[in-house]
C-alpha cells in the first residue's frame, strides 16, 4: 500500500501520531491499507489504492489488492473502478480504512442511532456508539464498492480492515475494539471478511493488543525486503490468528507475500441464497461454503449445523427449510464452532388456489346427440372464489352450455353435436379461471354416424 514504505518511522512515532488529533469534523485518514490474499502463480501480489491515481499500477501482479477509500473512512477512492479492473475484476480483493475519531472530532458520529445499537445522545462516547461507527464507515465502504463495481463484485470479494495510528483513535482501546468489532459486524453480513492489516505494535496501541479478532488472520506491513516479509509470515500475528500476508516495498509501490505455510484455518461462512422468500407449506434448500483466512474456501468443508429463528423449520444438517408461518424476515444460521454466517428468509402466505377435472374422460354420441360431463373444482389454500368456466375443441357447428357457468363446487357441461356436423373424435378442453389462476383439464369426445 502506497506509503507505508516509509512505515519503521511511523511506528517510532506511532504515539505522537496517535495523540494528534485532527480538526474538529474531520474523519482522520490513514494512506495506507489491507489486502486480501488470492491463490496466486509465482511472485508477490501488490496493493495499490487512491495515491496511485493518475499514474503507473505495477506489472503482472500475482493477485491484486485495492483500497475502497481516499485513505479515509467515508471518502470514496476516484479511481476504484480502474485499480479493480487492473486487479483482475472479480479476482480483486478490497480493503477498508477504519478509525475512531469520537464524538467531538466527527461530523459521522452517530448520537441517536438505535439500530444495530443504541447510541444515546445522553451518552455518546459510549461502546454503542463507537460500534455504530466502525458499522457505519464499513457500510459506507462497502456502498463504494457497489457504485464502482456492482453489488454481485462487492459481495464475492475478500474484505480486509486497514488498522493503522496514522488514523485517528481513541486512547480508551475499548472504545477502539467496539469499532472494529462493528466494522466487521457489517461486512461480515454483505461479504467475506478477511482480515486484518496492521503491525503488533500499531495493533497494541490501538487495541491493547486485543484478542477479540483472533478468528481472523493478520496481514503484517512494516518488512523493508522479501526476507524480512517471509520472516513476518512464520510469526502468530497480530491477531493470534496467524499471518496470511506480509508486506514489503519493491519498485515504488508495495508489494505483498503470500504466506503458503500458514495452514488453512476456517474464519468465515457464507450461506446462500443470501436471502428468500418462501410460500408456507413450501421448501427453500440453503447452502453454506466456509473460507479460511485466505479468503479461500476451505478444500475439505467443515459439517454445518443450521437453525432458524422463526417461520418454519430447517433441517440441522441438511439445510433444507420448510416453511409454515407467514412473517419474517427470519434469519437462517450455519454454523460450523465457533464460526456461523447468516441469511435472511421472509415467509409468504400461499396464493389461493384451485384445482380443475373432468368426467368422464370421454365419450361417444351420434352426430345430432348431446353430451354430458361434470367439471368439478377442487379449492386449495383457502380458496373461496367463483371459477368461470370456457370451453374449446368442440365439433363444428356444436354448442356448449355450462351449468353454471361459474362455481366453487361441480357444473354440467353439456355439448349438442351437429346432425350434419363433422365425426370423428375431438379433444376438449375445459379451462376455468379464478383471479390469476387458470387451469386446464381435457376429455375426449367421439361423434359417430
Amino acid at each position: 500500500m502506497r506509503g507505508s514504505r516509509g512505515l519503521l518511522t511511523v511506528i517510532v512515532a506511532a504515539i505522537a501520531l496517535l495523540a494528534l488529533a485532527p480538526a474538529a469534523g474531520v474523519d482522520a485518514a490513514a494512506p495506507s491499507g489491507a489486502a486480501s490474499l488470492l491463490a496466486a502463480p509465482t511472485g508477490p501480489g501488490y496493493d495499490i489504492s487512491w495515491p496511485q491515481c493518475g499514474g503507473s499500477y505495477p506489472g503482472t501482479p500475482a493477485f491484486g489488492i485495492v483500497g475502497v477509500n481516499k485513505g479515509i473512512v467515508f471518502s470514496p477512492n476516484p479511481c476504484l473502478a480502474s485499480e479493480v479492473t487492473w486487479a483482475g475484476g472479480t479476482s480483486a480483493a478490497l480493503y477498508a480504512n477504519t478509525g475512531n475519531p469520537g464524538p467531538k472530532l466527527s461530523t459521522h458520529w452517530p448520537t441517536g442511532q438505535t439500530i444495530p445499537q443504541v447510541c444515546l445522545a445522553t451518552n455518546s462516547d459510549s461502546a454503542a456508539c463507537a460500534y455504530d461507527y466502525g458499522y457505519n464507515a464499513a457500510a459506507d465502504s462497502y456502498h463504494d464498492a457497489v457504485l464502482a463495481l456492482g453489488p454481485s463484485a462487492s459481495a464475492g470479494s475478500p474484505w480486509w480492515l486497514d488498522v493503522e495510528t496514522s488514523n485517528s483513535w481513541r486512547s480508551d482501546v475499548t472504545l477502539n475494539v467496539a469499532a472494529l468489532s462493528g466494522a466487521v459486524d457489517y461486512l461480515g453480513s454483505v461479504a467475506h471478511v478477511a482480515g486484518f492489516y496492521s503491525t503488533s505494535y500499531q495493533w497494541g496501541v490501538i487495541t491493547g493488543g486485543t484478542t477479540t479478532f483472533k478468528a481472523y488472520p493478520s496481514w503484517v506491513a512494516g518488512a523493508a525486503d522479501p526476507a524480512g516479509a517471509s520472516a513476518n509470515c512464520a510469526g502468530p500475528g497480530f491477531t493470534g490468528g496467524g499471518v496470511t500476508l506480509a508486506q514489503y516495498p519493491s519498485g515504488g509501490f508495495d508489494a505483498d507475500l503470500r504466506c503458503s505455510t500458514a495452514a488453512p484455518v476456517l474464519t468465515t461462512i457464507t450461506v446462500s441464497p443470501a436471502s428468500a422468500s418462501v410460500q408456507t407449506g413450501k421448501t427453500e434448500q440453503f447452502g453454506a461454503t466456509g473460507y479460511d483466512q485466505f479468503g479461500s474456501p476451505m478444500s475439505s468443508q467443515p459439517p454445518f449445523t443450521w437453525s432458524v429463528s422463526g417461520g418454519g423449520t430447517i433441517g440441522s444438517t441438511s439445510g433444507l427449510f420448510t416453511a409454515s408461518t407467514a412473517s419474517g424476515p427470519f434469519t437462517v444460521t450455519a454454523a460450523s464452532g465457533s464460526v456461523s454466517g447468516t441469511a435472511s428468509v421472509t415467509v409468504t402466505a400461499t396464493p389461493a388456489d384451485f384445482s380443475l377435472s373432468v368426467s368422464p374422460a370421454s365419450v361417444s354420441v351420434r352426430r345430432g346427440s348431446t353430451a354430458i360431463y361434470t367439471v368439478t373444482i377442487t379449492p386449495s389454500d383457502g380458496s373461496s372464489g367463483s371459477v368461470t368456466l370456457s370451453l374449446s375443441g368442440q365439433p363444428s357447428g356444436s354448442t356448449f352450455t355450462f351449468n353454471p357457468t361459474a362455481t366453487t363446487s361441480t357444473s354440467t357441461l353439456i355439448v349438442r353435436t351437429l346432425g350434419s356436423g363433422p365425426r370423428g373424435t375431438f379433444t376438449l378442453t375445459v379451462t376455468g379461471k379464478n383471479g390469476s389462476f387458470t387451469h386446464s383439464a381435457m376429455a375426449k369426445l367421439s361423434v359417430t354416424r
